[in-house]
């Protein structure tokens, strides 16, 4: 439950930076760098979640929460942001933890951002194509493009309060923050389905009528 304490300022200037990133308009792409499960943790699927965005300002922690609470219920999972239910500033971790356990919740998605930084690419290494009609004709030139690091843990509000479950994701060119969230979101809660922790996602129900068969009369 460390991830549920005060921002701190150098966590702040990191996410004002992410939201700069967030601005970019090329193409983002997601994946998933470490993933970790608790394999003692047999209690089964969880359905009453919280969600907390961790060191983000608010309006990136709110786009980030109402994302992966429209992703949870389309797995039949009760999901809540957490800006609803807890107050600002943040309680302490375990006042936070037992506020929660109190309200029925049985598990807490927490999605901190851990960096963020640029990849560097130098074109001279592409060939000529590479940086065919680049800058000045042809020169040489390195392209640097923002990655975001995020953690993403599911922590259990029984017992101690232990996290059961835990991901690392690395997202290129990440556009704005709604976007973003939605791709994060569908790289995280599979994974959580796949492990058990979440209910598979419910199947479509379709509402078209269906056509009329044809009646043989009396020949």
């Amino acid at each position: 439950m460390k991830a549920l304490r005060s921002h701190t300022s150098g966590a702040m200037s990191a996410a004002a930076l992410a939201l700069t990133c967030w601005a970019c308009s090329m193409e983002a792409t997601t994946h998933v760098t470490d993933v970790w499960r608790d394999p003692s943790y047999a209690a089964g699927p969880m359905k009453n979640i919280v969600v907390f965005g961790a060191r983000l300002n608010d309006t990136q922690r709110r786009t980030l929460e109402d994302g992966f609470v429209a992703a949870l219920s389309e797995h039949g999972v009760r999901a809540t942001q957490s800006y609803r239910v807890l107050p600002n500033p943040l309680p302490a971790a375990e006042a936070a933890r037992a506020a929660l356990r109190q309200k029925g919740f049985d598990g807490i998605l927490v999605t901190t951002l851990r960096g963020v930084n640029e990849a560097v690419t130098d074109v001279t290494t592409m060939g000529f194509w590479g940086y065919y009609g680049g800058p000045g004709w042809g020169e040489p030139y390195v392209v640097a493009e923002p990655v975001v690091r995020f953690e993403t843990s599911l922590w259990e509000t029984s017992g101690g309060g232990k996290v059961v479950w835990s991901a690392v994701t690395q997202t290129e060119n990440p556009s704005n923050g709604k976007d973003f969230t939605t791709i994060l979101a569908k790289q995280v809660v599979p994974m959580l389905q796949k492990e058990g922790l979440i209910a598979p996602a419910a199947p479509a129900v379709s509402y078209a009528p269906r056509p009329m068969q044809a009646i043989d009369g009396p020949r």
